[in-house]
């Protein structure tokens, strides 16, 4: 729906600002709101009057304009319903679910939404939701398994939408596929994020963090990136087994497979890269974990003492894979930001003999036992790399193109990589890239919180 009516009636505009307050205040705001919208008679009014209520932050407001819309403009109401279906309240959900069930013109305009959104909140492929497999145990999941079924049952207007979900199906995480097999534990404590106060600063350096100092809970991190053998596996399942584990955000017609596949200097045993955040996510979702934060990231790599490379203090090339071991220069050579960018700028990629390296690079390792933190690939975060705040992408519906540039789809990618010069090759240095990024020079590693892995 598009905003064209500025003029909104008084009543709308209070029911629009109400936000907290006693029980009566809402109630009298809500009546007057509802006889106003009895009261309109022109229809693109009445749309911009419902859509204040249906997108309302309190349940019980939506539940009323769902209502009134079922009542008041049933080519709105199709649309309505479709929204109302994915809402996280059941008690606004229910109501949707009866509408649909007694309102023949609802499910005849609205079918295809409708079903779009109880794929979406029942999370099951069609013939589990036929079969009624799965995990329904409230009065809402009853009646939206069966409006689902009712409407698979129509078998045009199921090929249709199942033809053209614009989010894969996702299943429930699988929490008997996740073991501390592979993974180092990173008990509870402080992180001094960046780097130290008076130390001396390169270009590869953060800037001051917002805030200094943050508690960080224990958790668990794979000891090495995942790597391509590892992701094939994953995508050879998915194939077989469809998009069960995808991000409900992820982009339409998403193929996992890697783009670096068919590049022969990236062996089995080197880190996975030519994924997307999403990618990632998704291979994450499939082992039972997710991807770590920054601060468990920064955490990991730099441990108690908040050393400023995974090893100590000073900088060791043979330690790390960057742009001195692929070139076979002397890492000693210290460029500035601009020297560097040259330096990348003349290099022909397809014609460099080797990219990343075998994960597992031996004398590297973290206070904590975690390897390959620096260098080799970049590594994805679940972490927006502006803000600091977790990601929590809404960006389905836009294509990818329209995402360069856009800060909120930025996420933060920790460690340097093969093209690094050593100023990134630390474990402070950080940077932004957008989460429907595929390079060659950023893969990943996975993680679990305390709490969700098995007790032995």
């Amino acid at each position: 729906m598009t905003t064209t009516t500025p003029d909104l009636p008084s009543e709308v505009l209070q029911i629009a600002a109400w936000a907290d307050g006693p029980t009566a205040e809402r109630d009298a705001l809500l009546d007057g709101y509802l006889r106003t919208l009895e009261q309109l008679a022109d229809p693109h009014l009445l749309e911009e009057c419902l859509a204040v209520g249906l997108l309302h932050d309190t349940p019980g407001i939506r539940r009323q304009a769902l209502a009134a819309a079922v009542r008041l403009a049933p080519e709105l109401a199709a649309e309505a319903v479709g929204w109302a279906l994915a809402d996280p309240d059941e008690t606004v959900r229910g109501p949707a679910l009866a509408s649909l069930a007694t309102t023949p013109a609802l499910r005849s305009a609205g079918g295809p939404s409708a079903l779009h959104a109880l794929l979406a909140v029942l999370g099951r492929s069609p013939d589990q939701i036929a079969a009624g497999v799965g995990n329904y145990v409230t009065v809402a999941d009853a009646h939206a398994l069966a409006s689902a079924q009712t409407l698979l049952a129509d078998t045009a207007l199921a090929g249709t939408v199942l033809e053209d979900l614009p989010v894969p199906l996702s299943a429930d995480r699988l929490p008997s596929r996740l073991s501390p097999d592979g993974m180092r534990h990173v008990p509870a404590g402080r992180l001094r994020r960046g780097t130290h106060p008076g130390g001396e600063h390169s270009f590869g350096d953060p800037g001051e963090p917002a805030v200094d100092e943050v508690t960080v809970e224990g958790f668990y991190l794979d000891t090495c990136p995942v790597t391509n053998d590892e992701y094939d596996v994953f995508v050879a399942d998915v194939g077989a087994q469809g998009h069960l584990w995808c991000h409900p955000d992820e982009p339409r017609n998403t193929d996992h497979t890697r783009s670096t596949a068919d590049d022969p200097r990236c062996a089995g045993d080197h880190p996975v890269t030519g994924v997307s955040w999403y990618d990632a996510v998704a291979y994450a979702a499939w082992c039972g974990k997710r991807l770590p934060t920054e601060d468990e990231w920064e955490r990991a790599a730099r441990g108690d003492d908040h050393r400023h490379h995974p090893w100590g203090a000073e900088f060791r090339p043979e330690l790390v894979r960057g742009l001195h071991s692929v070139l076979g220069q002397d890492a000693g050579t210290v460029l500035d930001r601009r020297a560097w960018l040259r330096r990348l700028a003349d290099l022909s990629f397809a014609e460099l003999p080797a990219l990343t390296g075998p994960v597992n690079l031996p004398g590297g390792e973290s206070p904590f036992g975690v390897r390959d933190m620096c260098g080799n690939v970049w590594e994805w975060t679940s972490t927006r790399f502006l803000d600091g705040l977790p990601l929590q992408p809404r960006f389905g519906t836009m294509d990818p193109g329209d995402l360069w540039g856009e800060w909120s789809a930025e996420v933060s990618v920790r460690g340097g990589a093969w093209s690094s010069p050593p100023a990134l090759l630390t474990a402070v240095s950080r940077a932004g890239k957008a989460l429907v990024t595929r390079s060659p020079e950023i893969g990943f590693r996975c993680a679990a919180s305390e709490s969700e892995v098995p007790v032995r």
